[in-house]
This record gives C-alpha cells, sequence and structure tokens, in this order.
C-alpha cells in the first residue's frame, strides 16, 4: 500500500487521491522532525497524511471551516499535534518569524491577491525558514482545452461561478512569472521539479495509475527533474528559502 494510505482513516477515504499524488512532496521536500509547519489552504490536510510523524507541529489555515473540521479530526486520529485557524490567508494576523516552514500546496492560483500572500508568508518564517509551494504549469492549459473541445462538439456553454470562490483559480502565469513574484517578496528560489507530466485526467475518472504504479511513477519523477521539460507538467513545485 502506498505511503500514507495504509493508514488514511475509513471514513476520509475520499481523500485517497489526493494523499496518493501527495507523495510526490516528501520525495521532494524532507522535514527535520522537529519543525513548526504553516499549511496555508490546508484543505482537509492531505499533505499531513503524508508528512505524519515528521514534524513537530502543523497549523492549518482555511477560509472553508468545514475543511478545517476535517483537518482537525484526520489530525487527531493519526496522532498528530495540528491547530487550526481559520482566515483569509492574505491575512493571517499570527507574530512575526512563527514558523519554520510554510507549505502552500494548490493554493496560490487561487487568492485574490498573491502578492499579500507571499508577503503574509515572508513575514510568517523564521529567517532561514523554508518554504514549499506549487505553480499550476500545464493544468489548467489541459482543462481549458478539454472544455472548449466541448463546447465545440455539444454546443453547450461552459457555466461559470459568479463572484470569487476559493475552489476557482483566479490567476494563471507562467512558472517563471510565479517563481518571480516569491523571489520579489523576498524569499530565495532553491530547487524545483515538475508534480507529475502526466496531465489530471483523474478529473475525468480515471484513476491515478502514474502515482500509484511504481515503475512509471520512477521514469515520471526522473522525466519531472529535467530542467525545461519539467514545466510542460501539470504543477512544478518549488522550494524557497528566507535568507538569514
Amino acid at each position: 500500500m502506498e505511503e500514507g494510505m495504509s493508514h488514511l482513516p475509513s471514513e476520509f477515504k475520499h481523500l485517497e487521491g489526493k494523499v496518493l499524488s501527495s507523495r510526490v512532496y516528501p520525495e521532494f521536500f524532507s522535514l527535520r522532525g522537529d519543525e513548526e509547519i504553516l499549511n496555508v489552504g490546508s484543505g482537509e490536510g492531505p499533505q499531513m497524511v503524508v508528512y505524519a510523524g515528521r514534524f513537530k507541529s502543523m497549523l492549518g489555515v482555511d477560509i472553508m471551516p468545514d475543511r478545517l473540521a476535517g483537518f482537525r479530526k484526520l489530525g487527531d486520529s493519526l496522532h498528530q499535534n495540528v491547530e487550526t485557524l481559520e482566515s483569509n490567508v492574505e491575512s493571517i494576523g499570527l507574530p512575526d518569524a512563527s514558523f519554520d516552514v510554510v507549505m502552500a500546496i494548490d493554493t496560490i492560483e487561487h487568492v485574490e491577491h498573491p502578492d499579500k500572500l507571499l508577503s503574509e508568508v515572508f513575514r510568517l518564517l523564521k529567517p532561514g525558514g523554508r518554504m514549499l509551494i506549487t505553480f499550476p504549469a500545464m493544468h489548467d492549459k489541459f482543462v481549458d482545452g478539454l472544455s472548449a473541445l466541448k463546447v465545440f462538439f455539444t454546443r453547450q456553454k461552459k457555466t461559470q461561478r459568479e463572484g470569487w470562490h476559493p475552489d476557482d483559480h483566479q490567476h494563471e502565469y507562467p512558472v517563471g512569472k510565479w517563481v518571480g513574484m516569491v523571489e520579489a517578496a523576498g524569499l530565495r528560489s532553491k530547487r524545483s521539479r515538475a508534480t507529475t507530466m502526466f496531465p489530471p485526467l483523474h478529473l475525468y475518472g480515471v484513476p491515478r495509475f502514474w502515482f500509484s504504479c511504481g515503475i512509471l511513477h520512477a521514469i515520471d519523477k526522473a522525466v519531472c527533474s529535467i530542467p525545461g521539460v519539467m514545466k510542460l507538467g501539470q504543477t512544478v513545485m518549488v522550494e524557497f528559502v528566507k535568507p538569514v
């Protein structure tokens, strides 16, 4: 059974797919075990599952109270030291230099003001602290392309929600621009790789075999680390460091 899946409580089986795809994060970004983690846009916490036992504490921050309730319940069931805070991640309001690590997984493209989120991350990180962040690369292009084909063949217009919603992507920039925005906030890029070169087929009911098959995952992982090619992946994950 894949890492993190064996101790996922039965009531959280709906997170199996997200936990499976989250296996890439510990492979790329390790924790020491004594670090205090801030997880912005945490949702119910699939990253907490794959990092279970590798951190001192984790604070999940999200604007959706029902998902934070799931985060707390999941953390308790896994016997992890977790807390939650319902807040807009652009203005969390905790003391400066509170955390060793910040995780922002599938978050920055959802917020209204990415620059405010990045300023908040910089403020909350301790000097020498690290951030793991993901940026959409080909994910949105694949989804938009299939949506356009659906409209073309069915003549059914794509429905859009009115106003801001935390599940909607608000921004679509090239990976290089995303990285530049983080560096402009004061953080220094250390290394990067794609999460997977496979398109998000799971959105259309296809099981995530590219993560569950060991051989496929090993090949995918190797290709994901090739400079230039990684930008053709579904998303790109980057480690940043706050200068001392």
